[in-house]
């Protein structure tokens, strides 16, 4: 993992989630970009105020280098960052930008399952879950970094076509010395396949076979609370999701805010597309 993109609106959560980015690059040796984007405000446009679009793209690269240089400050100047502003919406900027720049793994924050209709860090990260291609890896608000030593794939044991997605879990796995819990929730244990086919048939056991992993098959109603049992009776310390074209994902970062906690609040979420 060479490059980490971390989005920032300058938020609380989106600083959170860079000092979180920060652990992960110092243990990764990766180059962190930091990147903002900035369009007109909808009130100065209905005011008509003239604003300077040189001076809001000056003002917004001067907030990013700014936190470089407190960054530097704290931890040292062996990290590699680099700092980019662009003009446009967040999420199309973002996907540019993660393209443009070969970016291995986007790191964001969230704001919890009470605000995300509301607040604009949460929706932007629910939104590129859904989109990008790139690893999103999403931190609430609330978590702070810890050593990464257990991981946990929450997944049917449905053919993959192309194993390369797995690649970053095993990043994280060898880097911070991790074991893998490998996690299919089902409504009867009855019905559940069995872990054959996750050897026979997607081959996870052989994917897996050179790092610490095992099964898991528990019986639960709902996915997010079969997995968030999960996280909290093993002490996980991150979920990883591979959305499908119909998948839970929207569903679990909606949820009602009397859905007390939903396991992405408990933990960093990583999101992997096939």
């Amino acid at each position: 993992m060479k490059t980490i993109l971390v989005p920032t609106d300058f938020s609380e959560t989106s600083i959170n989630a860079l000092d979180y980015a920060i652990e992960i690059s110092e243990v990764m040796k990766a180059k962190l970009i930091l990147f903002h984007a900035y369009h007109m405000p909808a009130t100065q446009v209905e005011a008509q105020v003239v604003i300077s679009w040189d001076k809001i793209e000056e003002d917004s690269m001067n907030a990013l280098k700014e936190i470089e240089k407190n960054i530097y400050r704290k931890h040292g100047d062996q990290l590699n960052i680099e700092c980019i502003c662009s003009c446009g919406f967040a999420v199309e900027e973002i996907k540019f930008i993660a393209k443009e720049q070969n970016v291995d793994l986007i790191i964001m924050g969230m704001q919890g399952a009470g605000y995300l209709t509301e607040k604009l860090v949460g929706s932007n990260t629910t939104s590129l879950m859904g989109e990008i291609k790139c690893p999103l890896l999403a931190i609430d608000r609330h978590v702070k970094f810890r050593t990464i030593r257990k991981i946990v794939l929450a997944c049917d044991y449905n053919e993959v076509n192309n194993k390369s997605v797995f690649d970053p879990i095993k990043e994280f796995i060898r880097s911070f010395k991790s074991h893998l819990s490998i996690l299919n929730v089902v409504p009867e244990l009855e019905l559940a396949p069995s872990v054959d086919k996750a050897r026979e048939g997607i081959k996870l056991d052989r994917f897996f076979d050179d790092v610490n992993h095992s099964f898991h098959c528990l019986e639960s109603e709902d996915i997010v609370d079969g997995i968030n049992g999960f996280v909290i009776q093993h002490k996980m310390d991150m979920v990883v999701m591979m959305p499908h074209k119909h998948s839970i994902i929207k569903n679990i970062f909606h949820r009602s805010a009397t859905k007390h906690m939903a396991f992405h609040a408990n933990v960093p979420l990583l999101v992997l597309h096939e």
